[in-house]
């Protein structure tokens, strides 16, 4: 069959060479002939430009609110291609300031919702495990070559008695939720609405989180960043957490009042953290986080897998699909 038209796709020199025949596979198959432009050179072929792909390894060298050279050189490309009319992007969400130019001009920008979703989720949950289990005050005694082992009221609590509230039942939400059930935890979701959502306990609405907050032994934050949720999690509903309690960040840091935060923190209110993302990314040397025994630190690096790009190339050719399908 004689391809009907034509597809002109930018995307990396790495996927071009590991994918391009993959993608050629897929256009071919719905009678359009993909003509792949990697950035290397792209910048002649600016008219040809309908869809671009911004995949995983142009984002290394980036953080979440300063573009590394990679990601500079794409997006030049791609907002100046006057075709273009469909971005995907690496990321879950899409408040990345590479975007912005793009979403303002109407482009259709997609995410590669849940793909990161496993690797996260596993991060949380591994720094929760460790915790509740007493790994940050061993880890601490062993740096101070200190025999130091946890008796009486230091003891951890046993999982089963342990109550966790994740605000935002997504992806993420729902496999950090799965996998904390599985360790016997008793586990609620905070959403948008108080609809049951498998695996949970019970669900509440966002409306109903001050009520849930008193009983929480770990909040955890995998939800997005929105004018709504920026500083959710102010001093006041710090203080309405139950004495000890401690939190997870692997979604924004803005929905969190780090000066709060730290505050309680340090006054011991909040036992602990883990924190993935910050207001200010990479977290400048100056926060009073980085020397708090207490707080566990992933430079908005929660998501690290080796399997992570492939997921995003999956996601990219779904959503091909769909488009040619169209």
């Amino acid at each position: 069959m004689r391809p009907r038209r034509t597809l002109g796709l930018l995307l990396s020199d790495a996927v071009d060479r590991a994918h391009g025949a993959r993608l050629d596979q897929v256009a071919a198959a719905r009678g359009v002939a993909l003509q792949r432009f990697p950035l290397s050179r792209a910048a002649a072929a600016l008219a040809q430009i309908d869809v671009a792909f911004f995949s995983r390894e142009l984002y290394e060298g980036s953080s979440l609110r300063t573009p590394g050279p990679l990601s500079d050189a794409f997006f030049r490309v791609a907002d100046a291609a006057p075709r273009l009319r469909w971005l995907h992007v690496c990321s879950t969400g899409l408040d990345l300031p590479q975007y912005a130019s793009a979403l303002a001009r109407g482009v259709r920008v997609t995410a590669s919702a849940g793909v990161t979703a496993i690797s996260i989720a596993q991060s949380a949950v591994a720094a929760i495990l460790a915790q509740a289990r007493g790994f940050d005050h061993w880890l601490a005694a062993q740096a101070r070559r200190e025999w130091a082992p946890l008796t009486g009221a230091d003891k951890p609590r046993e999982l089963h008695d342990l109550r966790v509230a994740v605000i935002g039942a997504g992806a993420i939400g729902c496999e950090i939720g799965r996998l904390l059930k599985a360790l016997g935890m008793q586990v609620v979701a905070v959403r948008r609405s108080s609809e049951p959502t498998p695996p949970f306990d019970d669900t509440f609405a966002l409306s109903q989180l001050d009520d849930v907050l008193p009983d929480c032994d770990w909040l955890v934050l995998a939800l997005p960043l929105t004018p709504a949720t920026r500083g959710l999690i102010d001093a006041r509903r710090l203080a309405l957490l139950r004495p000890g309690a401690r939190i997870v960040n692997v979604a924004r840091g803005e929905l969190v009042d780090e000066a709060a935060l730290c505050d309680a923190l340090v006054q011991g209110r909040i036992r602990g953290a883990y924190l993935d993302t910050f207001v200010q990314e990479p977290l400048p040397q100056a926060s009073p986080l980085w020397d708090l025994p207490q707080v566990w630190i992933s430079p908005h690096n929660s998501a690290a897998s080796q399997g992570h790009e492939e997921r995003v190339v999956d996601s990219f050719v779904r959503n091909l699909e769909r488009c040619l399908d169209a």
